[in-house]
């Protein structure tokens, strides 16, 4: 990665810290234009526009409706939504040299962007048609009516990208190919599992705010986005915003020349992506990432979610009768001071369950000492969200040894004042450490080099399969185990109450 001043950093988490937002550059096959919202009134533009666009000496009041032989204000008629209603496109527009494009709309809340794409037959070759590849996937996430194979061949079919993955984000924000459909003119990722810093947290947020990623050619050239105006530039809604170095020599040491990558959101967050490589440029014209985004949206995101949604409902109601004979027992339990623990165990999968009411532990516990309950239940209370907190790997909120570790490594607490006096009822389910084999793409770590006595942060060369066994992490908690930890709340202090 680069920093402002362009000398590379040596720090790992400088990746996290990277201005990808505010690198001032974009990929040189389009132009950029900005305008404040509510003007067409340009503060910055792309030096390239000119290959495309007639551009006056005095740019300092240039204005949108010059740069297009359309009328400008009709674009608003014309444009069609793309994604989250910030982004639109105008098909078939001409600038104000004949060159016909499509003109991408991205309207940022102090920002409204405006990027021109020329078509293809103006900018290179089209891309060649896909030809029939074998898909793999994981059976255990994803079943069959969720058609994952068909999926990725029509992906396939529409871009001509010889390698279409599926990765999905884990809790810890490491990623796992999932399903991938390849040719073999590229390494198969199947299986296999990427650190977090792969895509750091700063790259996923723009996934969420951004419809398509599309690195057109890691060769090729970049523009500068110049200023007209005392206006920031934030490209964080860009199509074609530059690419960071380090990702740019990540892709070269998989061997990947053009990469494509669309966002797979599940209840409002990001589940994955849908990732493209290639081992040579391949552009995707706009009408095919339309069709993309449209088939990712409708055939896997929503129906990721429609499964996800009946699998936890399942579960949930399984334990409806349960939960409610749980919740009884627990406000008696609460009442007259006794251990409730043997009526609410089977409620969630744990190794040990335990309740407090005002910081006295009902019944003893096993698996930990007082001492480190109150640290786990520090956390927890500074952590939690509505009264309720989880992990599934303990020892990155508090410091623990190794014993301490493989006792409990995972925590799903729930909190609530359970009656009018305010007696505080503290719910923890504990699971211990989970021991397990990961095959990662690569060893993970990030590489330290020395180039010309500078030492720099570099991605790792290979990507070959390395194994290594994970510590500090139990099974995880899934939604049906939060939902049920929070209606046993909801149920308890209702309970009580109605006994007090």
């Amino acid at each position: 990665m680069a920093d402002r001043d362009g000398q590379d950093s040596a720090d790992p988490d400088a990746c996290e810290r990277e201005p990808l937002a505010f690198s001032g550059r974009i990929q040189d096959v389009g132009a950029l234009f900005g305008a404040a919202p509510g003007s067409d009134a340009l503060v910055c533009l792309s030096d390239n526009a000119r290959r495309w666009f007639a551009l006056p000496e005095d740019r300092s009041a240039l204005r949108l409706k010059a740069l297009f032989r359309d009328d400008s204000d009709y674009f608003h008629y014309r444009r069609r939504s793309i994604f989250a209603r910030h982004h639109f496109v105008v098909r078939n527009v001409l600038s104000n040299l004949g060159v016909e494009g499509d003109l991408l709309i991205s309207e940022h809340p102090t920002l409204h962007l405006y990027e021109f794409e020329p078509r293809l037959e103006a900018n290179g070759p089209a891309p060649s048609r896909a030809v029939q590849a074998p898909v793999e996937r994981d059976p255990e996430i994803l079943h069959d009516e969720l058609r994952i194979d068909t999926l990725l061949r029509r992906i396939h079919a529409l871009t001509g990208y010889p390698k279409v993955m599926l990765y999905r984000f884990l809790d810890d924000g490491c990623g796992e190919v999932v399903a991938e459909l390849s040719d073999r003119s590229l390494d198969s990722y199947q299986g296999l599992r990427f650190p977090a810093s792969d895509i750091p947290r700063i790259a996923r947020k723009l996934y969420i705010d951004n419809p398509f990623r599309l690195i057109f050619d890691t060769r090729g050239r970049e523009s500068a986005v110049h200023r007209l105006r005392e206006h920031a530039v934030d490209l964080s809604y860009s199509a074609l915003r530059s690419v960071s170095p380090l990702h740019i020599e990540y892709l070269g040491n998989m061997g990947v020349r053009s990469s494509a990558s669309l966002p797979v959101r599940v209840l409002g967050r990001l589940w994955g992506l849908v990732a493209l490589h290639a081992v040579k440029p391949t552009p995707i014209p706009v009408e095919q990432r339309l069709a993309l985004l449209r088939l990712v949206e409708q055939e896997l995101s929503r129906r990721l979610m429609d499964t996800h949604i009946k699998e936890e409902h399942r579960r949930f109601n399984a334990s409806g009768e349960r939960l409610r004979e749980g919740a009884k027992r627990l406000a008696l339990a609460l009442r007259g001071g006794a251990d409730p623990r043997q009526a609410l165990g089977p409620l969630i999968d744990c190794d040990e369950m335990l309740v407090r009411l005002n910081g006295r532990l009902l019944g003893r516990a096993r698996r930990v000492g007082a001492q480190e309950l109150d640290a786990i239940a520090a956390v927890a209370r500074a952590q939690a969200l509505r009264g309720q907190f989880s992990t599934d790997a303990l020892h990155r909120f508090l410091t623990q040894d190794e014993d301490f570790r493989q006792r409990v490594s995972g925590v799903l607490y729930a909190t609530a004042a359970v009656d009018e006096a305010g007696d505080r009822l503290e719910l923890f389910w504990l699971r211990s450490e989970q021991a397990q084999t990961v095959t990662w793409a690569g060893r993970p770590e990030k590489v330290r080099r020395e180039a010309g006595g500078v030492e720099r942060i570099s991605p790792r060369r290979s990507f070959a399969a390395w194994s290594a066994q994970t510590a500090g992490q139990s099974a995880a908690w899934n939604r049906s185990d939060l939902m049920i930890a929070s209606k046993l709340v909801v149920q308890v202090t209702g309970l009580r109450r109605a006994l007090t």
